[in-house]
Parts: structure tokens; sequence; C-alpha cells
């Protein structure tokens, strides 16, 4: 399962290094005629991202207070907020607060699917 997340955070690399440098395939421009594409795209990657970092970490949480939160989670929302910020700077990226609701949407959810699904294997494993 590592190995997927590696070959995903990579993909999401290359992907940020081209919006970046303003080089993103053409094809990726659909996205963006779709209502809502943009969004969906942001809680999918990000929520696929944290499934899968959630799934490799087999679910490790930390406490927060009172809430035991996974740390997959945490690490992704961290990761996605600085590159989130840094667009303020891109002169070819857009921040904003409407993509990062999303990104946040999809993290929590599927990271928690990341979670049952994990003692969903397990429940079949005994």
């Amino acid at each position: 399962m590592r190995w997927l997340t590696l070959l995903f955070v990579s993909l999401l690399l290359l992907i940020v290094y081209l919006a970046n440098h303003a080089a993103l395939p053409a094809v990726l421009a659909y996205v963006y005629v779709i209502p809502f594409g943009d969004k969906v795209g942001h809680f999918m990657l990000m929520g696929t991202l944290s499934f899968l970092v959630n799934w490799s970490w087999r679910g490790a949480q930390m406490g927060w207070g009172n809430w035991r939160v996974l740390k997959g989670s945490v690490v992704v929302t961290a990761a996605v907020l600085l590159e989130e910020l840094t667009q303020i700077w891109n002169p070819y990226r857009t921040f904003s607060l409407v993509d990062f609701a999303a990104d946040l949407l999809g993290i929590w959810l599927l990271g928690q699917a990341a979670v049952r699904w994990l003692a969903l294997q397990n429940s079949r494993n005994l």
C-alpha cells in the first residue's frame, strides 16, 4: 500500500509543479468547464491522498484535547494548507478558501473511509 501512496504523492507533486509554472496539460482545462469541476477535483485528489496516507499508517491517531484525530489527515491538512497559501505569491495560481474547504471535506471524509476500510479488513481476517 505504501508504494501506491508514494506514487500518488509523486503525481500530486507533478501536478503542483506544472500548475506553478502554468504548464498543466490542456486536457485539464476541461475540469474548469464543468460546473464545480475544480472543487470536485480538490475533494477527490486530497481525499484520495488522505485515504491512502491513513490506510498506509493503519489509521494511526493522536489526541487533540478531548478529540482523537487521524495522524494522516493532520499531515495531509498541513501540507495542503501550506500549498494553498503559497498560491498567494504565485502569479499563475489563485488562492481560494473554497478550494481549501473542498480539500478539507475530502480529507476528512475519505480519511474516515480509510479507517472503516481497515476495520472491515480486520474483521474479515478474524
